[in-house]
């Protein structure tokens, strides 16, 4: 099976860009680590219609988390996976609430897949977490991935979002958008 290394779809114009309201008080890295988020705060979004008026599948944002429409929710929950679908509310720049319906898609699904014969990466080794890679292309072993459809990998690389060709084929036939897939090496 392929694989591939899920981003925003940066050739896209005009498309919707959210700026978080009170994510101070959430940490940066609270939904790519693969851990479940259970505090009750309301996470609030606000957008500016003269950055962008396209309301895409997979939203573009001030964070960098995987913010996804109902629609994606609703096929992210039929594939093999994880996540945990956090609410959040969008207003515009006037502080009108603006009904969208949208989510923090937290994928919890974390495999220790990373092959590095098939990446390209450099080390470092940082006191109390071991060697960390940055890898710059990545190559993964498909018999580690537990079949996952939507995944990150374990071992310190766990920003990425993976997703099979499986995600990817009902990604374009069902004309979801904000995507982009990048082919991955697999051993």
């Amino acid at each position: 099976m392929q694989f591939y290394k899920l981003s925003m779809d940066m050739e896209r114009e005009n498309d919707v860009i959210l700026h978080c309201n009170n994510c101070s008080e959430i940490g940066l890295n609270t939904f790519v680590t693969g851990k479940y988020y259970s505090e009750s705060i309301n996470i609030i979004f606000f957008y500016d219609e003269k950055e962008g008026n396209v309301w895409t599948d997979y939203l573009a944002n001030d964070k960098g988390w995987f913010i996804v429409s109902e629609r994606l929710k609703v096929l992210l929950q039929k594939m093999n996976s994880n996540i945990q679908f956090i609410d959040i509310r969008i207003y515009d720049i006037e502080n009108q609430d603006t009904n969208k319906t949208y989510y923090i898609a937290n994928i919890l699904k974390v495999v220790d897949a990373l092959c590095l014969d098939k990446s390209e990466y450099f080390e470092t080794y940082i006191e109390g977490k071991g060697m960390i890679y940055s890898v710059i292309k990545y190559g993964i072993y498909e018999n580690k991935t537990e079949g996952a459809d939507v995944f990150k990998l374990d071992n310190w690389q766990q920003v990425p979002i993976f997703v099979s060709e499986n995600f990817k084929r009902e990604i374009e036939i069902n004309n979801y958008t904000g995507m982009a897939f990048r082919k991955i090496a697999v051993e």
